[in-house]
């Protein structure tokens, strides 16, 4: 091996080194923002006082704000542009509000021509807090299956995008993961049908998969303007001692390891429930549940199901799967063919 060819090895091993440090150390930085140390914090609030039934004052302020929620972010920009597979290319956005940065991916349909008018699907990625980060290659067969849509795929805050071997670092609380990740991804919804040509707006599905089944729920109820809602093995109520005790390290850092207003705790649980408002969502659901899952009982569907049985447009599959539902391909494509 000539002295020229050793020097170029060096070269590139060197730089593989360094893009590797540098994205294990973007990695560390999201995962280290994860810190157990205040959730005992509220450990002296009574638990009955907390979860006294939710009245119409509380319902009616979130809706107030709901409605009043701006969809925009204060700038966003494209940080790659990349061709993907099949013909496809993948978009990186940042977007930012109030100088917090989030990240999310846009993927566009096979051999895009934008001249012609394609559905959009946005996917909500479940909640992992030993490994806060979302990589688009282990998000499902399902929107790979999908060539024709654009498919969305937000980072949450506090969540590393992985995209192309890049790390992606959102910034902001990972425990404001249903309401605050909500946020996220109506925002960056909005940036996707500002930035691409050719989404058609009346063909936008949001779906996703425990609590990405929140946050698709959730979405739908904050915007009308979504066509049908996809929600998976999803959490459907916070405001509950019952979750307090199932979950009471993941909970306690969600919800109570900040000191705050016993009236804004109660507020960020009840967001974060869509059971308290899922009625207002007046477009197609499809909800999909395990009656054998052991982390979100099926009880979870079956209040939805209570509330909802009568409408047309919502479709319920209970399966005899626990909490990895093997997402019914299949059934999901031929609903999606026949409401978006």
């Amino acid at each position: 091996m000539g002295p020229r060819i050793k020097i170029a090895v060096f070269i590139c091993g060197a730089l593989l080194l360094a893009f590797i440090l540098y994205s294990r150390s973007d990695y560390c930085k999201c995962k280290a923002r994860i810190n157990y140390d205040q959730i005992h914090i509220n450990d002296d609030i009574d638990l009955d006082t907390l979860y006294k039934p939710a009245d119409s004052i509380e319902i009616n302020r979130i809706y107030r704000y709901w409605d009043n929620f701006s969809i925009k972010s204060d700038d966003y920009v494209i940080v790659n542009k990349s061709a993907y597979y099949q013909g496809r290319m993948l978009l990186i956005v940042r977007h930012q509000i109030n100088e917090q940065k989030h990240y999310g991916a846009i993927l566009f349909p096979e051999d895009f021509d934008e001249t012609k008018s394609y559905p959009l699907l946005l996917w909500a990625n479940g909640l992992d807090q030993s490994n806060p980060s979302v990589d688009i290659r282990n998000l499902g067969s399902i929107y790979m299956r999908m060539k024709s849509y654009f498919i969305v795929i937000p980072s949450f805050r506090g969540q590393s995008l992985v995209a192309n071997g890049h790390r992606y670092c959102s910034d902001g609380f990972f425990g404001d993961a249903f309401d605050g990740a909500t946020d996220d991804a109506l925002r960056l919804l909005e940036v996707a049908k500002t930035e691409c040509k050719g989404v058609d707006l009346e063909r936008v599905v949001v779906g996703g998969v425990s609590r990405g089944g929140t946050v698709a729920l959730l979405m739908g109820i904050r915007n009308p303007n979504i066509n049908a809602v996809i929600s998976i093995a999803g959490p459907t109520n916070f405001f509950s001692k019952e979750m307090y005790y199932r979950f009471p390290k993941q909970y306690k850092y969600q919800f109570l390891s900040k000191k705050l207003p016993l009236s804004s705790i109660r507020e960020k649980m009840i967001k974060s429930s869509p059971i308290h408002f899922v009625e207002r969502y007046q477009n197609h659901m499809l909800l999909i549940h395990g009656k054998n899952d052991k982390i979100v009982p099926v009880s979870h569907a079956y209040d939805v199901i209570d509330k909802l049985k009568n409408k047309k447009s919502f479709q319920y599959h209970i399966v005899n799967e626990g909490h990895t539902v093997h997402y019914e391909t299949e059934n999901i494509l031929s609903w999606l063919k026949k409401y978006n």
